[in-house]
């Protein structure tokens, strides 16, 4: 059964049960209608839908038809003298333009920078991440279940997708939005408690080194460390799910020269790099994003784009996540080609991420041969955590070897020392170099023709 609630259609539970029929005047009629906030939404929709039908549909994409269907939304009330109690005017057309040409509750939370997620575990309850901490915002919660799906589909619509039972989950880009939505079980999807969705902002703005230094993420010997090693080397950002591996990530090609010639790889575009402010001066960008198909020949997977990547004359491969066995192997044969590649993959530790590697990597029977093989590749692990409110690369590690192929030898460089939180929640200790660099690094940084006083510094 298809589940589909179009923008154009949904009127709210009152006029869907039919048991609310006020007495009102036609349009352009003197008085009044004093309506309650739904009824007045279902009005103004139906004036849109019966005269603007098109310009009501193309409004959710086109941001010059929006302000056409919001005069016509002011003049609308005016016309037809539609009064809410307790709600002046200028609140009542806000709230109604929210509701029918922007994403209803959750519009404020969109608008919000300092809003970095929209948590919404079912239609009553919306959390929001701001500045790194966790709010319960119930007065940001839907009418009903139905009306959360006609917010979610109204973002969705853009890609061409619609939450259905036969579609129950969505990833999707929007606008400056990455959306995950998940049909409820009761609407034959797949969430027992009901339609529930996840939002990531993204910022135009990249969080550049400077910025992860002033935010304690990395110390100021950490940033030189990476400008002077970091482009040469094969790298992994290796965290849990939300611990900034992706923020890093856009901020390393700005340890790169602008004319740099770098590949991006990723399941739904975040990096977006050329349509960031730090990056006018990048033009040597191209970005790849995977493509879905139920035809395996047509499908156009990590590990495939990578390969294409590799036909594309990249200096840098970077690659938004590495999840699966295909995808690893075909990043170790991008480092094995001599591009240098960096990788985002979930982990617990620099040392749990360098098992990982293998076991995705691996195939069961000559696991020793590819860990020494990623040993030879694999040069840095940047082991980021969330830390209170804050995102702090807790290890640089350089991977150095194995022992058979389940115990990494990692070197750890750099570490984070937790000392307590603050009374804001912001995290306090500091980066503490460990140790040099192996000399393997220190030959491979020769071969780059890195300044050899560089090299020493690091060695010791």
């Amino acid at each position: 059964m298809n589940h589909y609630f179009s923008p154009l259609d949904y009127t709210g539970p009152a006029s869907e049960a039919g048991s609310y029929q006020p007495d009102v005047q036609g349009p352009g009629s003197p008085g009044t209608r004093d309506t309650g906030f739904e009824e007045a939404v279902r009005l103004v929709r139906n004036h849109l839908r019966e005269n603007h039908s098109t310009g009501l549909v193309s409004a959710v994409i086109h941001p010059e038809i929006r302000e056409l269907m919001k005069r016509e939304i002011l003049h609308y009330l005016g016309d037809a003298g539609i009064v809410v109690p307790g709600m002046d005017q200028g609140q009542l057309f806000r709230k109604i333009q929210e509701e029918i040409l922007y994403y209803g509750p959750i519009q404020g939370a969109l608008d919000d920078p300092a809003v970095t997620n929209i948590d919404i575990n079912s239609y009553q309850y919306v959390y929001l991440e701001r500045k790194g901490e966790e709010e319960f915002h119930p007065e940001m919660g839907f009418r009903d279940e139905a009306h959360l799906e006609v917010i979610l589909n109204k973002m969705l619509m853009t890609d061409g997708k619609v939450l259905t039972a036969n579609e129950p989950h969505i990833d999707s880009l929007f606008e400056k939005f990455r959306i995950c939505a998940v049909l409820g079980a009761g609407r034959g999807g797949v969430a027992t408690e009901g339609t529930c969705a996840s939002i990531r902002k993204f910022s135009e703005d990249t969080i550049t080194p400077a910025h992860l230094v002033s935010g304690g993420s990395i110390s100021s010997e950490m940033d030189e460390f990476f400008a002077q090693v970091l482009p040469w080397c094969n790298a992994i950002i290796a965290g849990a799910t939300n611990s900034g591996k992706t923020t890093t990530m856009m901020a390393m090609p700005l340890y790169f020269s602008p004319d740099t010639r770098i590949i991006t790889i990723e399941d739904s575009p975040e990096m977006m790099l050329r349509r960031r402010s730090s990056y006018l001066e990048y033009h040597n960008i191209v970005a790849l994003q995977t493509k879905d198909h139920e035809n395996r020949e047509k499908r156009f997977d990590i590990a495939r784009l990578t390969k294409v990547s590799l036909r594309m004359r990249p200096v840098k491969v970077m690659i938004g996540e590495v999840r699966d066995s295909q995808a690893c192997r075909q990043a170790h044969e991008s480092m094995n080609t001599g591009h240098n590649t960096y990788f985002t993959i979930h982990a617990s530790s620099a040392a749990n991420a360098a098992v990982r590697i293998v076991q995705l990597a691996g195939d069961g029977y000559n696991d020793e041969v590819i860990a020494a093989q990623l040993a030879d590749t694999v040069d840095l692990i940047l082991f980021q955590q969330k830390m209170g409110k804050s995102r702090i690369i807790a290890e640089v590690a350089e991977l150095t070897g194995y022992e058979g192929a389940r115990k990494p030898v990692v070197r750890s460089i750099f570490r984070f020392e937790q000392t307590g939180l603050g009374p804001g929640g912001d995290v306090l200790g500091s980066h503490r170099r460990l140790a040099g660099i192996s000399d393997g690094l220190a030959e491979k940084l020769h071969q780059a023709m890195v300044a050899p006083e560089f090299i020493r510094r690091w060695q010791s």
